[in-house]
């Protein structure tokens, strides 16, 4: 008898579970991959580091603080608005682009003043300016579309059955992950 047939000859609702779960499962590691990839904490969590050396000096960590969450907060409250209007899957395409072009961005402005030494003796606030500009800019896509969406749609891709257990996953290796990066 073949496993996966039932005894009236109809497909065996086990391996139909085992399936969704499965396929549930490879979504959710997909999401994540990218979500941990795209380098948001790095951003938060050196952006006093980066400030400072763009030029801020010693208030580096509060204006950065300040102006980084400022936008992350404003741009969660567009994706509160926008996700179901706009579709969970352009949210994510969209900030991925965003987020490609400016993380790019930054990197070639700091790398074309900087160069490979790291050291710059004079920078231009306009030139502050600008990389503080493609900073908020990034992170603002971050939180309109992969950072509220990376916590939603696990929730929603997974089977009722087992969504509890599942998002307990996604939490634990999210902090993992971070901990790992910080």
């Amino acid at each position: 008898m073949n496993l996966n047939m039932s005894i009236y000859g109809q497909l065996n609702p086990r391996l139909l579970v085992q399936v969704k779960l499965f396929l549930s499962l490879l979504h959710w590691v997909n999401i994540y991959l990218i979500y941990i990839s795209n380098s948001i904490n790095v951003i938060m969590f050196y952006a006093p580091q980066l400030f400072k050396t763009i030029g801020f000096g010693d208030n580096a960590s509060l204006l950065s603080a300040l102006i980084t969450g400022g936008i992350n907060c404003f741009a969660t409250l567009v994706s509160i608005y926008g996700t179901d209007r706009w579709g969970r899957r352009f949210l994510f395409l969209e900030g991925g682009i965003q987020m490609l072009i400016f993380q790019v961005l930054v990197t070639i402005f700091i790398g074309w003043k900087f160069g490979v030494t790291g050291q710059v003796i004079d920078l231009p606030k306009w030139f502050a300016g600008l990389i503080v500009f493609f900073i908020c800019a990034y992170v603002a896509a971050f939180a309109w579309s992969w950072g509220p969406l990376g916590w939603l749609v696990p929730s929603e891709i997974f089977p009722l059955e087992i969504r509890s257990a599942a998002q307990g996953i996604t939490v634990s290796v999210n902090m993992l992950f971070t901990f790992i990066v910080a």
